[in-house]
């Protein structure tokens, strides 16, 4: 698998939902964690927010200490299928191309949109106009540097309400946006897929969710 560009400095989210008691985490980011309570849509909370009646007591690592109902309990970050993301069972199947490349077709925010699977990307990385045409608005998105293959880039870091490639369909996905004269196709980094299982057979690579 190709390496379009190497993201340096870039703090992924860690994914996969663990859930108890009808709460469900689903990702982390620094001091904060994306939880979803009883199914409802996941809300990034910070330590002492209260959800639903879930309170965010502490974050530690890949796990989270919440109270419920009086009871204190851990979760740990797990890849069981989540509330409004992957069914079990959906699959992904990509062919390589000539060069060995794995393009994909798929939708951002609904939109859609081809990818080139890059495993050496932090981050799915989306070229401005993609972005534009998903809704994304950049006057909101935080501005940073990165660095790839051509030297040093302005990008910003937003979030994806949903990408779907295949029956695969993950919410709350990080990303980050670049002019597309850096970057003329979207690449499918591994924010989107740290959540699947990979498995590659000659010029297939199939995506399966994770159990």
């Amino acid at each position: 698998m190709c390496r379009a560009l190497c993201l340096l400095g870039v703090l992924p989210w860690a994914w996969g939902p663990a859930a108890w008691a009808g709460a469900t985490l689903s990702g982390l980011l620094g001091e904060k964690a994306l939880i979803s309570v009883n199914g409802g849509p996941p809300k990034v909370m910070a330590v002492g927010e209260v959800h639903q009646g879930v309170r965010l007591l502490a974050v530690r690592g890949q796990q989270v200490e919440i109270e419920q109902d009086g009871r204190r309990r851990v979760l740990n970050m797990g890849f069981a299928s989540g509330a409004g993301n992957t069914p079990a069972g959906a699959r992904a199947t990509l062919s390589a191309d000539g060069r060995g490349h794995f393009l994909a077709q798929g939708e951002v925010n609904g939109s859609a949109a081809r990818f080139l699977v890059d495993t050496g990307a932090s981050l799915v990385v989306l070229p401005a106009s993609l972005a534009r045409q998903a809704g994304i608005r950049l006057d909101a998105a935080n501005p940073m540097w990165v660095h790839t293959a051509n030297g040093r880039a302005r990008a910003h870091r937003v979030l994806l309400n949903s990408l779907k490639v295949g029956e695969l369909r993950a919410h709350m996905v990080e990303a980050m946006v670049m002019d597309d004269s850096q970057l003329p196709i979207a690449l499918l980094g591994m924010s989107f897929l740290n959540r699947y299982n990979m498995n590659r057979e000659g010029d297939l690579l199939t995506l399966t969710q994770r159990y």
